[in-house]
């Protein structure tokens, strides 16, 4: 499907107008390569936590560096208060501003750090060159900036609203400087931070400048505006094919780090035409826990499932967000107001955010009559970051904070026509990278004894989620860490769609007086099975101040990505060679695909037999009126709609014609904890307070698994 129409208006011409657009693209991409190389953190050089952007006098988005996609929201605001802020102050070449407040300047948490210059084209405003990145530290109550145990923004971290002039001419502002540095626990690599962001902006300033000067300020101005316009045509374009109506869905956030409850993430999103709103009423109010989603996280969590479903190969700028509108109450979880504290908002609630409204687009775009808006589908992401912040002294006497990337390994969901990646990222993470072992152990006192794919994680289905990664580490070089950790999807997991099913959830243990000095001398790897350890203790989903010694082990899971499609549908040859692979059990294979596997391949007619007990089973012993041919493909059991009702495509069975067909479907409900484990998916049970179930849709006819669907009961038991 082509981005631009097949026309432009009279006067321009469509090689400059692709020309300045990829130029632009290229700027902000130069903008992150100098930031890569002129950063001292691992958080920025080894997985690419930041992004870089580009915007005009007012603050709408010129380009966008294809790095964080939630920063879209974040950095956007920052930049439009900004304006507000300053407005009548003197400017000049060479200033640059420093916030990273959520409340005051919609920064995603206090760790992502904004630094905003302007741009002058002789004595003209004629832009901002925007730098985010998330730094290692920048005080508070916790080492790391993500404060579980703060019950209000003031502990969380040192807050800097928009406004604060860090260079002035080129030259820092040193009383700033000085005030910032005896704040932070690691004011050398702060700094030097501090000036990759600069250096990023100088370079997006001067390459700018280069461009202007090549086509001239005003046709520049002529073809950005023209290229706004048609990412807002496309858009709309893509939006039109999406039937009108009003779609619900919800999400849950775990654990505010004080207490075990479930805060609700409620949207309702309304399309009339080429317009869609995302109301946000009826979600939690903030809580007195750092999951609170500012505003400027919620925009670009928002963003982050837009972008990809609806605008994939379209240049990101201003236009691709102007047909969404964005409700929020404020004083409600995804809009806070201070003093909520925000330090872990926008990777819990805002990615159940983004999970939230990729539940909303999936029921709306499965009801498109265009096959490009209805392969836009997918099994939802295993988003929600699991993370751990280690900080204390070396044997050498150094300090150091280990924000550990590696929590970004989880699972995407499932595509239409293959399965999700493993170790993905979250869906904001366009360019999610992982940290090499051996860089984590060159500048922190780590030892990795395993990194692998979690496979308790897969959402199973005829297309499979991907997989999350597990990991173990000890102390080489230390004595004693205090370590900080969150693991905020591990109770409410990922959902698939048409069929397939919810992936595993996240964790952390740690390892008490273990055996691993002994193996090591002994020249054995440890593994997770030959590794000892004295006591095995499971931490709190969100968790501050834990101690760990020389001899123990932090062992971390992360989630998978929901499946697409029954697993039933999947090609028996494939679960074959996931067995053969080590993805899947043999037990799994069996139990889940109803695929006999013998020596290391599918056994066709044994496999034809335990998918007919399965489908039978699946109706309570009845057997089924309407057979599913073995060649029906993956996509074929999310009910669709002609003019006769709903049906199941994998078997023609028909579903009534009520507006909703789960009515007309066979559901039975579990404890999601315990079924997903029936299926070899790891989940935390909840002890108290409400439940989280799984309810499953099978067709009464054929049996196909069509839906299952996590949620959490109305009221506890």
């Amino acid at each position: 499907m082509t981005t631009t129409p097949n026309t432009l208006p009279d006067g321009f011409d469509p090689v400059t107008l692709e020309v300045i657009r990829m130029r632009l693209d290229s700027i902000v991409e130069e903008m992150g390569i100098a930031m890569i190389r002129s950063s001292g953190s691992p958080v920025i050089t080894e997985a690419g936590d930041f992004n870089t952007a580009l915007f005009d006098p007012t603050g709408r988005i010129y380009a966008y560096s294809d790095y964080v996609q939630f920063h879209i929201g974040s950095g956007s605001v920052a930049v439009q208060n900004l304006v507000k802020a300053i407005e009548g102050e003197p400017l000049a070449p060479g200033d640059a501003f420093i916030c990273n407040d959520p409340h005051t300047a919609g920064a995603s948490h206090p760790p992502d750090t904004n630094v905003i210059s302007p741009i002058f084209h002789g004595d003209e405003l004629i832009g901002w060159a925007q730098s985010q990145a998330h730094l290692v530290d920048v005080g508070g109550m916790t080492p790391g900036g993500f404060a579980p145990g703060a019950h209000d923004c003031y502990a969380e971290a040192l807050r800097l609203p928009p406004g604060v002039k860090i260079f002035e001419r080129g030259e820092p502002v040193e009383w700033v400087r000085r005030i910032l540095l005896n704040n932070v626990r690691v004011p050398a690599l702060f700094w030097n931070d501090v000036r990759s962001l600069v250096a990023s902006n100088n370079t997006g300033i001067r390459r700018l400048l280069g461009t202007i000067d090549e086509f001239g300020l005003e046709q520049f101005r002529d073809y950005t505006r023209l290229s706004f316009q048609l990412a807002e045509q496309v858009v709309r374009d893509r939006i039109s094919r999406i039937p009108d109506g009003t779609y619900t869905a919800e999400e849950w956030t775990e654990h505010n780090g004080h207490v075990d409850e479930l805060y609700r993430v409620a949207c309702t999103m309304t399309k009339r035409d080429d317009q869609i709103t995302f109301d946000f009423t009826g979600s939690s109010e903030q809580t007195d826990g750092f999951v609170n989603c500012s505003y400027g996280a919620l925009v670009g969590s928002v963003a982050t499932a837009i972008v990809p479903i609806l605008a994939w190969d379209v240049p990101f700028n201003e236009g691709v967000m102007t047909a969404f509108d964005i409700v929020a109450e404020p004083g409600s979880i995804v809009n806070p107001r201070p003093p909520a504290p925000i330090s872990n908002g926008h990777l819990t609630t805002g990615a159940r955010v983004s999970r939230v409204v990729t539940k909303l687009m999936n029921e709306a775009c499965r009801g498109s009559g265009d096959d490009t808006v209805r392969d836009r589908t997918q099994g939802v992401w295993g988003d929600s970051w699991t993370g751990g912040i280690s900080a204390g002294t070396t044997d050498g006497g150094e300090y150091f904070v280990l924000f550990n990337m590696d929590g970004g390994g989880m699972g995407a969901g499932a595509q239409p026509d293959r399965d999700g990646l493993d170790c993905a990222g979250m869906m904001t993470q366009v360019n999610n990278m992982l940290p090499d072992v051996e860089m984590n152990e060159m500048l922190y006192p780590v030892l990795y004894l395993w990194k692998q794919l979690n496979i308790d994680s897969a959402g199973h289905g005829a297309h499979r989620g991907g997989l999350g990664l597990r990991f173990a580490w000890t102390l080489h070089g230390a004595q004693e860490v205090t370590q900080t950790v969150f693991a905020p999807n591990a109770q409410v997991v990922a959902d698939g769609f048409g069929g397939g099913l919810p992936g595993g959830g996240s964790g952390h243990e740690v390892w008490r007086r273990t055996d691993v000095a002994r193996l090591l001398t002994e020249g054995r790897v440890p593994t997770r099975d030959t590794l000892s350890a004295e006591e095995r203790q499971l931490l709190e989903i969100n968790q501050q101040s834990v101690a760990i010694h020389a001899g123990d082990v932090l062992v971390q899971w992360i989630a998978g990505g929901g499946g697409y499609g029954d697993p039933l549908l999947r090609d028996p040859q494939l679960v074959a060679a996931d067995v053969r692979d080590g993805y899947v059990t043999a037990e799994t294979a069996r139990r889940t695909y109803g695929v006999v596997v013998a020596d290391g391949t599918a056994d066709e007619a044994a496999t034809r037999r335990a998918r007919a007990a399965l489908r039978q089973e699946r109706l309570g012993g009845d057997t089924p009126t309407q057979q599913v041919p073995p060649t029906s493909p993956a996509r074929s059991s999310a009910p669709r709609r002609d003019a006769d009702g709903w049906y199941v495509p994998a078997s023609g069975a028909r579903l009534g014609t009520g507006e909703d067909w789960r009515a007309e479907a066979r559901r039975l409900t579990h404890v999601a904890a315990d079924r997903l484990a029936e299926h070899g998916v790891r989940v935390r049970p909840r002890t108290e307070g409400r439940r989280v179930l799984i309810d499953e849709f099978y067709s009464p006819s054929c049996g196909t698994l069509l839906e299952a669907r996590v949620r959490v009961e109305a009221a506890p038991s």
